[in-house]
């Protein structure tokens, strides 16, 4: 299964830093690209995906589950197919928890991301005290069946699904391998029960949380992870790159 890197810049850089970032990362891709990826940039610089070589794809951090109207400070679906977004994040963690995100919410933006064409990465993971409560399984199942209510088994393939524990991001702290590949059975085994088991095997699975070059090897070996949701790290094109090479070189 081919891997895909997904690179969160949250609410960082400004245009300018965004053009530098883009040259630099322009000039030191590997020639050998055997992964996907895509670069999700605040909405302010989406227009300079354009100058991102074009092996690279560009994504939203978010977006409104309507198609138009009176929602203030939102940003559509067709807005960002406009500007030559691929890929939108739904559900992430800080928009759960900051911007009251419900699931049911989630379940509309992701009907809206599929319906206009767009790849959508759905974030699930639970929090520090889920997971001492021994939640994590629980959670993930609200999550994910919320997430997918109405979802048709062949809509999956436009879905990426990215588990990211709540209490590793920013952290520092990364979850073990032991943690990662149990969440990913719960994942696939929810996905088998719901559709199908030919619909779990394909199901793409991404770690995010406090990844750096430096754990990307390690979590790449995980049996089920097709890639990563990069936040903090994605922020300097050098990591990136190393992250990247992972990949592409497949030293893993």
């Amino acid at each position: 299964m081919k891997k895909i890197f997904v690179a969160n810049f949250k609410m960082n850089k400004t245009n300018p830093e965004v053009l530098d970032y883009i040259q630099e990362l322009n000039n030191h891709l590997p020639e050998s690209l055997s992964s996907d990826v895509c670069l999700c940039l605040p909405y302010t610089s989406l227009c300079l995906g354009k100058f991102l070589d074009e092996r690279i794809a560009v994504g939203a951090q978010n977006m409104h589950e309507e198609d138009f109207g009176p929602f203030t400070g939102e940003i559509s679906a067709d807005m960002l197919c406009c500007l030559g977004v691929k890929y939108v994040i739904i559900g992430h963690s800080e928009r759960r928890k900051y911007f009251n995100e419900t699931n049911e919410k989630i379940n509309k933006k992701i009907k809206t991301a599929l319906r206009h064409g767009l790849k959508v990465v759905l974030c699930v993971g639970e929090t520090k005290v889920q997971r001492n409560s021994k939640r994590t399984t629980e959670i993930l199942s609200q999550q994910i069946e919320s997430a997918l209510s109405g979802i048709f088994e062949n809509e999956l393939k436009g879905i990426i699904i990215a588990y990211e524990p709540v209490w590793a991001i920013g952290t520092g702290k990364v979850a073990s391998s032991e943690d990662i590949e149990e969440a990913v059975k719960t994942i696939r085994k929810l996905i088998s029960s719901h559709y199908s088991k030919q619909a779990a095997q394909d199901q793409k699975i991404l770690y995010g949380g406090s990844l750096t070059s430096g754990t990307a090897k390690s979590i790449l070996k995980i049996d089920g992870i097709c890639g990563a949701l990069v936040g903090g790290a994605s922020l300097d094109p050098n990591e990136l790159i190393k992250i990247i090479s992972w990949f592409s070189l497949k030293v893993i």
